[in-house]
């Protein structure tokens, strides 16, 4: 796979966040200081952790390209990823994969914020996140049909519980999900299913791909858990290596070091503070592989 040469600058910025990362994941997860030795629960076990510090959104233009000219899509793992129309035909000649999307920040922005956020959509459904407002989709909330994740089944793994149950939050954000992804059901999971009683997720077993309350650094096991359930509830057998989730905080990026899944982190610019800002960005849903931090906005 041909790379983008960095600058010395850009050399030491990587490896100054590598270590931070670095720092990170024996925090989260200390065993992973030794290769032959596994984290508790079930979705952290002994790999070869690595992480990639790729500009955000490199190889966008490459996969819209194959999305354009209506061809199934390869990531970086070389698995030929279905297109859309291949996926609802049944996708037997395409790799099943899984994109999983956190909600607050990634797939919404600031509530009301159209003037730092432009290209936000506001619409006259409450949001009970941070500020509270009226719910906000970021680009990425809106649709991401122009995606690889068009050809995926898609999911939902949050810390907050998405203004609560049968909420009208919910609502629309399992309707743009089913329009752009393959979602296999409207119904929804975790420990936040009937209000805000977000907890560590290890052990949590998912009913399934929405699901609300689990705490920041836990995601990694709900979407292991999502993927547990998909082969034995959908005969969807899912690689690890085929599975991404997108998220605009670090530290649930960071999680997913020696997972075997990838992470990306989004809404990368502008920032407020640890979290993202505008939310998710088309360029940045891109089939990478290992675990991916912003870094051009600090």
């Amino acid at each position: 796979h041909t790379r983008h040469t960095a600058s010395s600058s850009s050399s030491l910025k990587r490896k100054a966040l590598a270590m931070r990362v670095a720092g990170l994941v024996l925090i989260l997860c200390p065993a992973l200081a030794s290769s032959a030795s596994s984290c508790s629960g079930d979705a952290c076990f002994a790999t070869d952790p690595y992480i990639a510090l790729d500009d955000a959104g490199e190889g966008s233009l490459h996969l819209l390209q194959r999305r354009a000219e209506g061809k199934s899509l390869a990531g970086e793992s070389g698995s030929t990823y279905c297109t859309h129309e291949e996926l609802v035909a049944g996708g037997k000649d395409c790799t099943p994969c899984l994109c999983s999307f956190d909600v607050d920040r990634t797939l919404t922005g600031r509530q009301g914020d159209l003037k730092a956020c432009p290209n936000d959509e506001v619409l006259p459904v409450y949001d009970s996140a941070y500020e509270r407002g009226n719910l906000t989709l970021s680009v990425v909330g809106q649709g991401f049909a122009n995606t690889f994740c068009s050809g995926c089944y898609v999911a939902i793994v949050t810390a907050g519980d998405a203004t609560g149950y049968q909420s009208k939050e919910r609502a629309v954000l399992a309707d743009m999900l089913g329009k752009n992804g393959k979602l296999v059901s409207t119904e929804w999971t975790g420990p936040s299913l009937h209000g805000d009683h977000r907890t560590n997720c290890s052990g949590v077993k998912v009913q399934s791909t929405l699901v609300v309350g689990c705490a920041d650094t836990t995601k990694q096991y709900a979407v292991a858990s999502i993927v547990d359930w998909l082969q034995t509830s959908h005969n969807v057998a899912i690689a690890r290596k085929n599975v991404y989730h997108f998220d605009d905080r670090e530290d649930n990026i960071a999680a997913f070091v020696g997972t075997g899944f990838n992470a990306i982190q989004v809404s990368c610019e502008p920032r407020d503070s640890a979290i993202g800002l505008c939310g998710g960005q088309e360029s940045e849903i891109s089939a990478k592989d290992g675990v991916n931090l912003c870094y051009s906005h600090r």
